[in-house]
């Protein structure tokens, strides 16, 4: 079967604007992925912000309060055939994330359950156990995942 230069070009041109589609929602889940990390990062440090007594109890709790919600929605912004660096340029996602799912969950997992750890800490208000719960979070939970399924981009 013959096909004119029309209809390959219209073809070509089709295929084009289907990969510029999937680039762009690339694009899109790789800035909600860094979005969710910052605003983990921005809770850590509104728990760590009580910790250093430059904020109060009341802000912790607030940022304690979303670090769950956070790690609920880890596999959202992780679909499959999303690995590359971040908007910033500064980390990129290994492709263990994908060829270790249960890895990925389980790890998610461990920081979840740190996070709902040190959400119980902060509402009891007791600082020793803030503190433990903080760096048990930041050490088992996001460290955990950070080193396995993240690299930094070296310049």
């Amino acid at each position: 079967m013959k096909r004119s230069p029309i209809v390959l070009a219209a073809a070509l041109l089709a295929a084009a604007g289907f990969a510029g589609t999937a680039s762009a929602e690339d694009a899109k889940v790789m800035q909600d992925r860094q979005a969710l990390m910052k605003q983990q990062g921005a809770d850590m440090g509104g728990v760590k912000g009580y910790l250093d007594d430059k904020n109060d109890l009341a802000k912790a709790t607030e940022a304690a309060t979303d670090l769950p919600k956070t790690m609920a929605k880890l596999p959202d912004v992780f679909p499959p055939g999303t690995a590359g660096p971040n908007p910033d340029g500064k980390y990129e996602t290994k492709a263990e994330v994908w060829t270790d799912w249960n890895g990925f969950l389980s790890a998610r997992d461990t920081a979840a359950k740190k996070a709902d750890a040190l959400l119980a800490a902060v509402k009891g208000g007791d600082k020793a156990a803030i503190q433990t719960a903080f760096a048990e979070l930041g050490k088992e939970g996001c460290g955990g995942c950070h080193q396995k399924f993240r690299a930094e981009i070296k310049k």
